[in-house]
């Protein structure tokens, strides 16, 4: 489980944009005016995730990852729940 959730933090972050900085709620857009042919820098919403998304994903992937081993399976059960 907190290898899948890893693994789909990473795709996240990489496949949204991977940013080295922190997550941007919005990015900075150079678009030419039609017009006048000048160049202006527009403001777009667009979530970026940033490291601190990814390092946080990670953590708790981490935690859970941890955890597994001070809550593992009462011995003498098998993986549906049924005693050996």
């Amino acid at each position: 489980m907190a290898l899948i959730a890893a693994l789909v933090i990473v795709a996240l972050w990489f496949f949204g944009g991977p940013n080295l900085g922190f997550t941007k709620n919005f990015v900075w857009q150079v678009e030419k005016d039609p017009v006048t042919e000048l160049e202006v820098k527009r403001q777009v919403s667009r979530w970026v995730p940033g490291v601190d998304f990814l390092a946080g994903g990670l953590a708790v992937a981490g935690v859970v990852a941890g955890s597994s081993f001070f809550f593992g399976r009462k011995k003498g059960m098998n993986s549906h729940g049924r005693e050996n």
